[in-house]
Formats: C-alpha cells, sequence, structure tokens
C-alpha cells in the first residue's frame, strides 16, 4: 500500500468557518502549497514579503507532502507575484481578526491509494464497517513527531524535564535523517564547537536559530533565556509535540488495560504503537470516554482507568503529573484540553478504482472524505489498508 508517491496524491482542502468581508484591517487570502509544512510555507512567504512572521496567521497546519490549500490572514498588503517556489496565494478579501483554531471546521481529503492488493481491499471493507460503527481513535500521527520521523531527540521532552541545555543542543545541534548533507556537517560543527558563541555566531547565517546562538552570544550558559529567542510558534510546536506523544502512549495503554488481548490490533509508528480496538462493527459500543486529556500538571481524572494510563505513562517518561509543567520560560508551557477519544469520517466515497499499472496484480483507489480539526488522513489510511499485528505491543514498540 503506498500513498503521497506524487504530491497530487494526497490533496487537502481546508473547511473554513471564515468568510472574507470588504472590510477589515487584514487580507485574507487562500494559501496553496506544495511539499511544504504550513509552518515552513508561512516562513518563507515572511522572508519573500519582507513582513515578520507574526504578521501571518493561519488556522491549522497541513500536511508536507501533498497539494494543500487553506485560509491565510495576514497585517499589510502581500504582493501575490512574490511567493517562494511551492507557495501561491490568491487575495478573498478582507477580515477583522487573526486566524485562529476556532475558525476549521474540518478538511476535505482527496486520496490517492496505490499497490492495493486483493486482501488489502477485503480488509480495508472490513475496518471501514467497524470504523463507520465505533471510529477511529484519534491518534497523532507521525507528521507531528518530525524529530522522532528524523531520529533526533525531542526538546519538548528536555523542557518538561528542565533540560534546557539539552533542549537547545536538540535545536541546534542534533543531525537528523532528513536534513542535507551541508546541513548534517554544520551540525557535527555546532557539536564541536559548542560554547564558542562568538566562533558560531559569525559562521550562522540565516539558518535557523540564529536568535538562539546571538542570545547566548550575549549571555553564555543562559540556555533559559535563549529558548526564549526561539520563535514562539516553533517552541509552541515542540512542546506541542511531546505533549501528544504522552497522549498517544496513555491512549494505547488504556486501550489495552480495557479490552482483552485478543480484541488489541497494533501498528508501529515514529512514537512507538497505535493500538487498535478490533471491535465487532454489529456490537453495541463500548462505555469509554468521549474525550481524553491532554495534560498539564492541573489535570483532574473523571475516569480512574484514564488517570491510571497517564499516570504509567508519565512514571515511564521519569515524570509524575505534579511535575508535568514546563518552568523558568516564561509563555512556555503545556495547554490542558480535551481531545477526542474517536472520529469518524463523513461524506466517505470511492471515486476511483482501476488496475495499478505499475504493478500487475494490483489496485489504485482514489477516496474523498472529510475529518473533523486535528484529525489525521494519514492515520485513517494506514488503518484501513495496512495489515495490524494481533496482541499486546512488544516492548520496544512501546519504549
Amino acid at each position: 500500500m503506498q500513498f503521497k508517491l506524487r504530491p497530487e496524491d494526497f490533496v487537502v482542502e481546508e473547511l473554513s468557518a471564515r468568510a472574507a468581508s470588504e472590510e477589515g484591517p487584514l487580507g485574507l487570502y487562500l494559501l496553496r502549497k506544495r511539499r511544504l509544512s504550513t509552518f515552513e510555507a508561512l516562513r518563507r512567504l515572511a522572508r519573500a514579503q519582507g513582513l515578520p512572521l507574526d504578521r501571518l496567521s493561519v488556522a491549522g497546519l497541513k500536511d508536507a507532502q501533498g497539494v494543500t490549500s487553506q485560509r491565510l490572514a495576514a497585517r499589510g498588503e502581500l504582493d501575490l507575484r512574490r511567493c517562494p517556489d511551492g507557495v501561491e496565494l490568491e487575495l478573498l478579501g478582507r477580515t477583522d481578526r487573526p486566524l485562529e483554531a476556532g475558525d476549521l471546521r474540518g478538511n476535505r481529503f482527496t486520496v490517492t491509494v496505490r499497490g492495493l492488493s486483493p486482501s488489502d481491499l477485503e480488509r480495508s471493507r472490513r475496518r471501514l464497517r467497524q470504523i463507520a460503527a465505533h471510529g477511529l481513535v484519534n491518534y497523532f500521527d507521525d507528521q507531528r513527531f518530525g524529530t522522532l520521523v528524523a531520529g533526533q531527540p525531542m526538546p519538548g521532552r528536555s523542557l518538561a524535564h528542565g533540560r534546557f541545555e539539552e533542549a537547545v543542543r536538540a535545536l541546534l545541534a542534533a543531525p537528523g535523517h532528513l536534513d542535507s548533507p551541508d546541513e548534517r556537517r554544520f551540525k557535527r560543527l555546532v557539536q564541536r564547537r559548542w560554547g564558542e558563541w562568538d566562533f558560531l555566531a559569525r559562521r550562522w547565517g540565516g539558518r535557523r536559530g540564529a536568535g538562539i546562538v546571538r542570545h547566548l552570544r550575549r549571555r553564555p550558559g543562559d540556555f533559559r533565556g535563549a529558548l526564549r529567542a526561539c520563535p514562539a510558534r516553533e517552541r509552541a510546536l515542540h512542546v506541542f509535540a511531546y505533549q501528544s506523544l504522552v497522549w498517544n502512549r496513555a491512549v494505547a495503554h488504556y486501550l489495552t488495560l480495557a479490552l482483552p488481548a485478543e480484541r488489541v490490533e497494533w501498528t508501529p509508528y515514529a512514537g512507538g504503537a497505535h493500538v487498535w480496538p478490533d471491535l465487532d462493527p454489529d456490537a453495541p459500543a463500548p462505555d469509554w470516554p468521549q474525550t481524553f486529556p491532554l495534560l498539564d500538571h492541573k489535570v483532574c481524572f473523571a475516569d480512574e482507568l484514564v488517570r491510571a494510563a497517564n499516570e504509567q505513562v508519565l512514571a515511564d517518561e521519569g515524570l509524575s503529573l505534579e511535575r508535568f509543567r514546563i518552568r523558568g520560560v516564561r509563555g512556555c508551557f503545556f495547554r490542558r484540553y480535551e481531545r477526542s477519544l474517536f472520529v469518524r469520517p463523513v461524506a466517505f466515497e470511492l471515486l476511483r478504482e482501476q488496475a495499478d499499472a505499475a504493478r500487475p496484480g494490483r489496485r489504485v483507489v482514489v477516496l474523498r472524505f472529510e475529518l473533523p480539526p486535528g484529525a489525521y488522513a494519514t492515520l485513517l489510511l494506514k488503518r484501513l489498508f495496512r495489515t495490524a499485528r494481533r496482541g499486546l505491543p512488544r516492548a520496544e514498540a512501546r519504549a
């Protein structure tokens, strides 16, 4: 099973609640991007337009590997001709305030899946009945965990433990599988010359993290202050990534506690194992909570099994509920909220099925469906088509 083989295989259209008007201090645009994350597209666009990044706002982050469209609000006029490669803009009108998460109604996906065997198609039909009856576990998928995918440490984990220099090292000096050869060489140089901030600042140029290095040049050893020099949006992404990993692992552990072993399946991902309930689509739905908390240190639990699952995962991380906070970095914190435990795709359509010209005996399908904000289309595709392993995850998959 293959998807995202080509950018056009994964098309995402944002469903926005924000309509354009004729008046307002901000311009409202349609941002189309190709093979770029939303954050990277905004960073490049701000540089091309000569604007601070914080003048641009979006309601949500879209996948890097595909062709996506979404609303963009901007303070100041944007020149539609000055767009970086992979980015297009269309002026829709005006709006009265920056975009925020509440403006997102969901996303519509049109996805081409290739290389499917007859058993893949049969499995997908059975799984689709399960999902229609009981929902899809609303895990975060690999896109949330870019550092883990690249084989790098998580800055958010270091922040949760109060290891600020370690967090800065993760941001500046950790080579990843996805780095260019030049970037890997430069990060190895940073590792060798760590602490020589005059030397490094002269060689940093326009690389990401320049503000952190300039701060350390002025105040060597002040790693807390250096973290404040990291752009707030980037810092928040790292914090949320670690909080999301804890959520994923707590949900997976909860399901292993709530289900008999013969009803448990799992698939690997960058953060360990996604655990799936293998339920009869005709059976009544289990009495499980509708939501599951993303933690901070003040969280209260209404369900003791949810508490037990979270406490075990935090213990595995060397933390506790009382210590699950970030101290000493102003504006850097875990935001508590309830995330839906299950989601259901709507407007699901099989647009086309045909032979896979590149793989004799295999099929290609084109699907269209909608998901609520924060849900991952890649997760739905993996659950529909990939073979899952039965029973409890191995220890290395849970680590």
